[in-house]
């Protein structure tokens, strides 16, 4: 059985490698986004089971994030 996959959009290092070390040591897969765009195409060349999203990203609003992922 392969490990779920989690994206994480965020644009604080310091919390997206905090996620990844805590998701991964439950046997979890992390991929990482800096900013909504760089999520939007990770999560369209290969989507996720989960995406943890940050709300207050310097690219895009998070609102607008889920937006586009919706769509």
């Amino acid at each position: 059985m392969s490990k779920a996959e989690i994206l994480i959009i965020d644009d604080e290092a310091q919390i997206r490698k905090l996620l990844q070390i805590n998701l991964e040591s439950n046997d979890y897969k992390v991929i990482q986004a800096g900013n909504g765009k760089e999520g939007l195409i990770l999560s369209a060349s290969h989507p996720p089971d989960l995406i943890l999203l940050d709300i207050g990203l310097p690219d895009k609003n998070g609102h607008e994030v889920l937006k586009e992922l919706r769509e």
